[in-house]
């Protein structure tokens, strides 16, 4: 994709830059943090882009419960009005900006401008932001993913589309993320949306937390090509148990000969290749 597409997203940094320039918005979203307990008086940092990067070095170190802290209470902050309303979204804009960029390149289809589709995404991002329910206090960073997800997809009409997410329930999904995942916010909520959708589909082997690295890269080509018509359902499912850890041995002891296997392996790959590089040109 090249950076002519990603101007929305070239675009808040180059505005970012310009926030973080006030060094009295530092100390109103440092002040607020304090607030929170989520730093002691001397350990604010000066800036705001050092202050995001200590969020994301304490989320790594101490996971979900401090970032549902910290977004918790700028996202009370968000809920109001006026310039401090703006500034709070706007950081948790850009704290999540990776995931909504990540999500933009997922919700590309062919016939679509990668540029509209961020700017939707930003759009429906800000939105969840402004208005995220202050009551549902866990997997916030998750739950803001999962949101945007499920308002974008709506105003990009996904569902007259073969591969709609637009069953998703954010909550649903959620619940499918594990407390000790040791992702990344947006890699976790589309776990959990990955899940879903597998499960929707009814593709074995596909449990949530096998999802995460190349399985979960598979499940979700697989998930896109039985939604599309790439693939049947019946053998993406057949795909999915031969391909998760353990297969070989279970095929061993059903009788199957190796010489027979590795036959079967190289017909899946073969179909894999395909459908992988239709994926791509629909994206």
């Amino acid at each position: 994709m090249g950076k002519e597409n990603e101007r929305i997203f070239a675009g808040l940094d180059a505005e970012w830059t310009l926030v973080c320039a006030d060094p009295d918005h530092a100390a109103a979203v440092g002040g607020w943090l304090r607030e929170a307990g989520v730093f002691t008086s001397g350990e604010v940092p000066s800036t705001l882009e050092g202050l995001l990067a200590a969020l994301r070095d304490r989320d790594l170190a101490h996971g979900r419960d401090h970032s549902d802290v910290w977004l918790g209470a700028l996202l009370r902050e968000a809920a109001g009005e006026g310039a401090d309303a703006q500034l709070a979204a706007r950081v948790v804009v850009q704290a999540m900006l990776p995931g909504a960029f990540r999500m933009a390149r997922r919700l590309m289809r062919s016939g679509r401008n990668f540029d509209e589709v961020g700017q939707t995404v930003v759009a429906c991002l800000y939105q969840v932001v402004r208005t995220y329910p202050l009551s549902r206090r866990g997997k916030v960073a998750a739950n803001l993913l999962l949101e945007t997800l499920h308002w974008a997809s709506r105003e990009l009409k996904a569902e007259c589309e073969p591969d709609s997410v637009e069953f998703l329930l954010p909550e649903v999904a959620s619940n499918l993320i594990s407390d000790d995942s040791g992702e990344t916010p947006e890699e976790a909520a589309w776990r959990g949306v990955l899940a879903q959708q597998a499960a929707a589909k009814d593709l074995v082997g596909a449990a949530a937390e096998e999802l995460s690295g190349a399985r979960g890269e598979l499940v979700e080509l697989l998930v896109w090509a039985v939604a599309a018509g790439a693939v049947e359902a019946g053998r993406a499912r057949v795909i999915a148990r031969e391909t998760r850890e353990g297969a070989r041995e279970e095929a061993e002891r059903a009788g199957i000969s190796p010489v027979a296997w590795r036959q079967r392996r190289s017909r899946t790959v073969r179909q894999l290749r395909v459908v992988a590089a239709e994926w791509v040109q629909a994206a």
